[in-house]
């Protein structure tokens, strides 16, 4: 899956505060509809989920916190903002577009995350304020959660099978997932230069 060209529950939220995360989800969720100011309009959604394996839950089980985006390039795109914050360098043109940068690089990757609470009715939800790189000096361990990523360009049926049934029906809900199931779609793998950027 590769960035396009330019143009909660009852569980308990994941601490507020700075912590060192480790990405251990990247989801495509196609394109889907949502409702904004009193419009409905379509956007390609991306799900990232981080583990926190410094944050354990009651179960000694390390807090995970997700966001979804939208999957855009444009300058004011919370997920480009965030993924440069994230790699510690803004994108360039030739990252874009079919032989650019491919969001699996950022699976199993450390970072720094900025998480706030916001209350809604009697329910706390954790955000995510900012992304930057780990501190230099500072090693994440691996992560306990498998790392998962599910790509309708390369449809999985086993990968697909693996997810929540929240996620399996949001992506049945957009129109990629009858053209990956039909086994016409179609994903190559380029490679990324590294250099100092973690991904």
């Amino acid at each position: 899956m590769k960035l396009p060209q330019k143009s909660a529950g009852d569980f308990a939220p994941a601490p507020a505060g700075t912590h060192i995360a480790v990405c251990v989800k990247v989801i495509d969720l196609g394109t889907q509809t949502v409702e904004w100011q009193g419009q409905s309009k379509k956007q390609h959604k991306v799900m990232i989920a981080w583990e926190l394996p410094f944050e354990p839950m009651d179960d000694g089980r390390p807090f995970i916190i997700s966001q979804r985006y939208t999957f855009s390039v444009s300058e004011k795109a919370t997920f480009r903002k965030h993924l440069e914050g994230w790699r510690g360098r803004k994108f360039e043109d030739a990252d874009f577009g079919p032989d650019g940068f491919d969001v699996r690089n950022v699976l199993g990757k450390p970072c720094s995350l900025i998480v706030s609470h916001r209350a809604v009715g009697d329910k706390i939800y954790a955000n995510i304020e900012g992304i930057g790189p780990v501190p230099r000096g500072t090693q994440a361990p691996k992560p306990v959660n498998a790392l998962v990523y599910f790509s309708l360009d390369a449809f999985d049926p086993a990968v697909f099978a693996s997810l929540s049934a929240g996620l399996q029906a949001t992506i049945m809900k957009a129109p990629e997932y009858l053209t990956a199931v039909s086994g016409d779609h179609h994903e190559t793998n380029g490679d990324d230069a590294g250099g100092d950027i973690p991904f």
